[in-house]
């Protein structure tokens, strides 16, 4: 059975798009564009453009908003020459300008789930506003909006800042202390004080505004006090420490250094250059589209590395940016070890010496950095991390009510291991749920601008779609070729076009790279009818007579024909493999029919030892022979070397037989070969057919079997994702080559996660529609 090719077979109503002439190629992507931008004019080609250029623009425009909480407990400092007056007056102001039409403070746009950070948003202006004796009328409203939505308080639905039972309850104190009426309800009032007390446990540092008084600010300060000045890079800490202790210089100039710029506000998070950094890039890809931003792309992730190198404290102080940095900076190729995350290994360590109280998106960064594991024996490190990583979000960020309904969602995202996901399935569940009103929250909620903004929605829609328009085009394309050399006659139903195209559009999706594309789906084709042949339908000299017409490919006519059958087959081959060869000597400037055509005579000659030798039961293979040869007959040295021809660089036929080449296939086609085994397994015994868990039990238990084949099968997916990821010194290969290998491998992870290669389950049906057909408003 061939990986992916039968498994997404599936029959869907298609849309015509007419029945032109086949343009070129490289033309698709524009024609595409135009076919969108047809219903309105050329001038939303010109929207994209600009949409495009405003996006490459907010990578200099590192920016969060504003914190009403943080700039309340700014507003709170007190001048350095008098108790009695405010250090930063100008929050104050800001605070008076910006309440909201209810009397809350908080996120604007706010968010039905964000009442808890109202609340603790509102409370703190109220103090700010009290104690310097100033906005009797917003204290008012605010004191009203509190009135209405206390309920909020103890909502489990409600989302709820880091640390907000602490800071809520401290906050109340204080507005005791300031003779400030809060007509909040005793007994929620009690509830908040009874989970302070069990969550003050923990370290407090990070929520000291919460703890006031009762800190040891000059122990904080000398353990924790940043370069920059700040405390953990939060102003409202830092502002706490002024309020609390008052004698701090780094301190006043961290604050000052926010203020100085032209605004009268502070965000949650200062500086906010890495953070912004990271967001931003994770973001686009998440989209799709970042391969229209690559240079910007890879200055940020340059500017990165930079400062991973020098062991930033902006990096390395932040769990999640750490996190984030590591996985960015591995999966673009950059070198990186996992040794700087070797303090996260021990969870009870880890929650108990961070220094600040931990949210579940640091969890759930450490846990998708844990992932990328690429030695199976010194990356340890990362594998611990994951095992501790997974069991804290499905035993308690799951199951618990430790988190809300959202953040939920986000983790049982999380848990599904990355190399078993499709990124164009991935890219459009992204786009669905993203909102140009989304935030994320620390002690208060917050938004990048430059990421959550309605721009960057429409402009990954727009190009979500436009891959769509080309996707539609190119199966059109198939379906004439399929037509054309009337494949049906081989026994191929025209719904193989769907299976073929999905691989090929997967393994191969940069929309300027349609040839390669066509072609990987028309090889997926051709194989399943050479599969079928050698497998089962011709028998032993027809197959025989096929392996000759192929050597000898220029005198073919000599050789004749054992049968009708052998003529059909061998006539639809030739034509097919002549077209490919041709525009393939095109891409490189010099003929590589004789190398596509020896790849396919290597892989017929194995087929059928497979059939003959061992399927019969005269011959059985040792385990290297076995992983060997099936690699193979499995297509992962056929397809992938024969589509480097076409992905628009020119590659030697000496590089195309490199060690380094050898290793890629090798591994990619083990990893592809194990998981097939290991689902069809309990059929193959039946069947008395050879396969890995039938060869292995010859010398253990079934159980046995399975594991040592699982362990055989992490250790390739590790070594291949290595070989694609880390520089090999010397390596002449480029790196879209190396891509290859990867992306077809995690093909078949998400081809055996959703089927067992016979049945189609409804997931993959719906993955099909939508990404060729369903518009992603619908």
């Amino acid at each position: 059975m061939i990986v992916g090719y039968r498994s997404t077979i599936i029959t869907l109503s298609r849309p015509k798009l007419g029945n032109g002439k086949t343009i070129s190629s490289n033309a698709i992507f524009q024609r595409s564009c135009r076919v969108r931008c047809s219903h309105s004019t050329t001038s939303s080609m010109n929207g994209f453009e600009d949409a495009r250029d405003r996006i490459r623009e907010s990578f200099g425009k590192l920016e969060l908003s504003p914190s009403s909480y943080d700039t309340a407990w700014v507003a709170m400092v007190p001048s350095k020459h008098s108790l009695n007056e405010p250090c930063f007056p100008q929050c104050l102001d800001w605070i008076i300008e910006n309440q909201r039409e209810d009397g809350s403070w908080g996120l604007n746009p706010t968010h039905p789930l964000l009442l808890k950070d109202s609340l603790s948003s509102t409370l703190a202006c109220l103090l700010a506003l009290t104690k310097w004796r100033v906005g009797d009328e917003q204290i008012k409203r605010g004191v009203g909006f509190i009135e209405t939505y206390g309920w909020a308080v103890d909502n489990k639905d409600q989302i709820s800042p880091l640390g907000f039972e602490v800071i809520f309850s401290s906050m109340i104190k204080s507005a005791e202390k300031l003779d400030l009426n809060l007509p909040l309800n005793l007994h929620l009032v009690n509830l908040v004080n009874c989970k302070k007390d069990s969550t003050i446990k923990r370290n407090v540092e990070y929520m000291g505004e919460g703890v006031g008084e009762l800190c040891d600010w000059k122990e904080i300060i000398k353990l924790h006090q940043r370069q920059n000045g700040s405390l953990f890079d939060s102003p409202a800490t830092t502002a706490a420490a002024l309020i609390y202790h008052q004698h701090d210089k780094k301190c006043y100039e961290y604050l000052n250094s926010i203020l100085k710029q032209p605004k009268n506000w502070v965000p949650t998070m200062y500086p906010t250059k890495i953070h912004s950094l990271l967001c931003l890039v994770d973001t686009l890809q998440n989209l799709g589209v970042h391969r229209h931003f690559e240079s910007e792309i890879k200055k940020a992730l340059d500017e990165i590395y930079r400062l991973w190198q020098q062991k930033n404290e902006g990096i390395f102080s932040n769990v999640t940016h750490c996190a984030m940095a590591f996985r960015l900076l591995r999966m673009s190729y950059y070198d990186v070890s996992s040794d700087e995350l070797a303090e996260f290994v021990d969870e009870e360590h880890f929650f108990t010496t961070s220094g600040k109280y931990t949210s579940h998106v640091e969890i759930l960064e450490l846990h998708k950095a844990s992932q990328l594991a690429i030695d199976h024996e010194k990356d340890d490190i990362l594998d611990k991390i994951n095992n501790w990583t997974r069991t804290f979000m499905e035993q308690k960020l799951l199951n618990n009510g430790f988190i809300d309904r959202m953040s939920k969602k986000e983790v049982e995202l999380a848990l599904r291991k990355f190399y078993t996901t499709s990124h164009l399935a991935e890219n459009r569940r992204y786009i669905k749920s993203y909102e140009e009103n989304n935030f994320k929250i620390l002690k208060a909620a917050y938004r990048s601008p430059n990421i959550n903004n309605k721009g960057l929605l429409a402009f990954s829609i727009h190009d979500f779609e436009l891959c769509q328009a080309q996707h539609r085009e190119e199966l059109q394309q198939l379906k004439r070729w399929f037509e054309d050399y009337r494949l049906d006659q081989l026994g191929l139903a025209e719904r193989y076009i769907h299976a073929s195209y999905l691989f090929g559009v997967t393994v191969i999706p940069e929309p300027e790279l349609s040839d390669a594309r066509l072609m990987y789906a028309k090889y997926v084709m051709l194989l399943t009818i050479v599969d079928d042949h050698f497998e089962s339908f011709a028998s032993k000299d027809e197959c025989l007579n096929i392996i000759e017409l192929v050597e000898r490919w220029d005198d073919y006519a000599s050789v004749g024909y054992k049968s009708e059958k052998v003529k059909v087959f061998f006539s639809v081959f030739y034509k097919s493999i002549e077209e490919l060869a041709t525009i393939a000597e095109i891409k490189q400037g010099r003929s590589v029919k004789n190398h596509l055509i020896n790849l396919w005579l290597e892989l017929m000659k194995l087929m059928l030892m497979e059939r003959v030798e061992w399927c019969s039961g005269k011959t059985i293979p040792s385990i290297e022979e076995y992983l060997y040869v099936t690699s193979i007959t499995f297509c992962a040295k056929l397809i992938p070397l024969s589509t480097q021809y076409f992905l628009g660089i020119k590659i030697s036929k000496d590089l195309l037989e490199s060690d380094e080449i050898c290793g890629l296939w090798n591994c990619s086609g083990r990893v592809m070969r194990i998981l097939n085994d290991l689902q069809d397994s309990k059929r193959e015994q039946k069947e008395v057919s050879i396969n890995l868990v039938t060869l292995l039990m010859k010398s253990m238990s079934e159980e046995e079997a399975i594991m040592k084949i699982k362990e055989i099968l992490e250790m390739n997916r590790r070594e291949l994702l290595k070989m694609v990821l880390v520089q090999k010194k010397g390596s002449q290969l480029p790196q879209l080559c190396k891509d290859i290998f990867w992306r077809t491998s995690k093909w078949a992870h998400f081809t055996y996660s959703q089927t067992d290669g016979y049945r189609i389950s409804e997931e993959m049906k719906n993955h099909v529609d939508e990404v060729f057909y369903k518009p992603l408003n619908h």
